[in-house]
């Protein structure tokens, strides 16, 4: 049962820390996940108060890799004249994002309504390289990792979807970035003239495989109401690859970017989740363009060659005018190692 709260229950640290030492000795990731109320929390917070809309939005996702650069992206999401935003990777208490709640402050910017759901609890302070950074604090004031909507108008039916197979147990063994909860998604509705339109924002695994993604997606879908129009968006992780089969990813996708030089651009062949979304109703033609949405950062990640791995879906309303923005500030400063995509929905 998902409770909405004002407030989330945050982990103490000393809670964190007794589950990093017992899944570090062999205790399995079920014992431990009842202990953390907040994986079944969604935090609710309330913007301006708009207008009903007409017949006509503006959707965006975007992965904003921890949020940490939430003032920069505010920037972009206006300039961009969004009125929604699916947001993914949004820390809450981090070490390596300054300890902020990344989606509290990037709405308050706004102005807008949002929403909030724990993909993972944090028991590291992050990836190796953000461990080493000079400025990070030894340890994290909440460890809370997930994904958010944000929009113009208010939001209900509000809904989270906890994927059945992923636990972050291949995160603490393979990447040394100890994590507990597993992907999921947040589902939440807007009203217009014309009904309700649902939102869904969704973050699928990277660490696994094209079939298990498949599966993520057709347990989304089996819990998306189908008679309502909806956009569904995020970083769905369409690298083509069985990542924990191959011993080194960026050697095995220059190789087969040699064999298939449109792969990463055009992944529908290598990702069945394509085929449980077009089975399904829905649409990414003209809410999508052709570009990479891969990012590199300072410190090398990610190599190329880059891919599209985000994505926007819709069914029961109209894309057009779809848009791939750079993730960049105004001087030239990354914001995210994910690019933001946009499009226009038109209802009818």
């Amino acid at each position: 049962m998902t409770n909405r709260v004002q407030h989330l229950t945050i982990p103490t640290v000393t809670l964190r820390d007794r589950a990093l030492a017992g899944l570090d000795h062999g205790d399995s990731y079920a014992l431990w996940r009842d202990a953390f109320p907040v994986l079944d929390e969604i935090q609710v917070g309330h913007g301006r108060n708009q207008p009903p809309l007409v017949d006509h939005l503006t959707v965006g996702a975007w992965n904003l890799e921890r949020g940490a650069c939430w003032e920069a992206a505010a920037e972009r999401v206006l300039a961009e004249n969004l009125d929604v935003l699916l947001a993914s990777e949004m820390d809450c208490g981090m070490s390596r994002s300054a300890q902020s709640h990344t989606t509290q402050a990037l709405a308050n910017a706004l102005g807008w309504h949002w929403v909030y759901g724990i993909e993972f609890i944090e028991l590291g302070t992050g990836s190796p390289w953000e461990q080493n950074q000079p400025e990070a604090d030894a340890t994290n004031d909440c460890g809370l990792h997930g994904n958010a909507i944000l929009s113009r108008y208010p939001l209900d039916a509000i809904r989270l979807i906890r994927y059945e197979n992923g636990d972050g147990e291949w995160w603490h063994r393979r990447w040394n970035e100890p994590r507990l909860g597993g992907r999921m998604a947040l589902i939440a509705s807007i009203h217009s003239a014309y009904g309700p339109v649902q939102l869904v924002s969704t973050h699928l695994e990277s660490n696994s495989h094209p079939m298990h993604r498949a599966s993520q997606m057709s347990e989304l879908l089996d819990a998306i109401d189908p008679s309502i129009a909806t956009v569904v968006g995020g970083d769905l992780n369409t690298n083509t690859l069985d990542v924990q089969a191959v011993s080194d990813i960026f050697r095995t996708r220059q190789l087969l970017q040699q064999a298939d030089p449109t792969r990463f651009l055009q992944p529908e062949p290598y990702e069945p989740l394509f085929t449980v979304l077009a089975n399904a109703g829905y649409r990414k033609g003209t809410a999508n363009t052709n570009e990479a949405t891969q990012r590199p950062r300072e410190r090398g990640y990610p190599k190329p060659p880059f891919g599209r791995i985000d994505w926007l879906f819709v069914r029961g309303c109209l894309a057009a005018n779809p848009r791939t923005v750079p993730a960049l500030d105004h001087q030239g400063a990354t914001i995210s190692d994910h690019e933001l995509i946009a499009t226009e929905i038109l209802l009818r």
